[in-house]
């Protein structure tokens, strides 16, 4: 799976090639833009990638809803549910956040189904570069008492490593204890 993502992700624009500065300060030659999958073909492929990724390691009978953090992984939480119930017959309810809370309507910070009921969560995610947005995920949802994150599945690992050489993905499943899938890598995506 993880080469033929790798190739669905170079097929698409989502690889930026330049001088960036990622969310957590550091530079690098390029840059993975899930904001740049956005029409209908390349959205029902990516949500199918997720969801086979959730049947193949037996997620679904762990997890009861899935989260997506905003902005990236709204369109990927949306097309996640949606191709584990067209492909698959699932019918998993999903969930995201506002940036800012809103303060009219029906209020809030959290889209869609209601975390209160939720017990085991999939968190779905772009990119994992050190697992800092990963955390504010956890930091976020530990509001809701019931919530247990069963899983962390994140398109691409950008293979970053911290100051003692380790690779910050498994760093970060250490810290966290928290089962965490890339579909694919960033030198894989290099190689294709």
């Amino acid at each position: 799976m993880s080469k033929d993502f790798a190739r669905f992700i170079n097929e698409t624009d989502a690889v930026l090639r330049g001088d960036f500065t990622l969310k957590n300060g550091t530079k690098s030659n390029i840059f993975f833009n899930f904001g740049n999958i956005c029409c209908g073909r390349q959205m029902y492929t990516l949500g199918t990638y997720y969801a086979e990724l959730i049947l193949d390691n037996e997620l679904y009978e762990k997890g009861d809803t899935i989260f997506g953090p905003a902005y990236k992984g709204i369109p990927i939480v949306s097309s996640t549910s949606d191709a584990l119930f067209t492909n698959l017959s699932h019918s998993v309810p999903f969930a995201y956040n506002r940036k800012t809370t809103k303060a009219h309507g029906e209020t809030g910070n959290f889209i869609g189904y209601d975390l209160n009921k939720a017990k085991g969560v999939i968190v779905v995610d772009d990119v994992l570069t050190d697992g800092g947005t990963k955390l504010e995920v956890m930091d976020m949802l530990s509001q809701f008492p019931n919530i247990k994150i069963k899983a962390f599945i994140v398109g691409i690992d950008r293979q970053e490593k911290n100051e003692n050489g380790e690779f910050c993905i498994d760093v970060f499943r250490r810290k966290t204890g928290i089962p965490t899938y890339a579909l694919t890598t960033k030198e894989e995506i290099l190689n294709i």
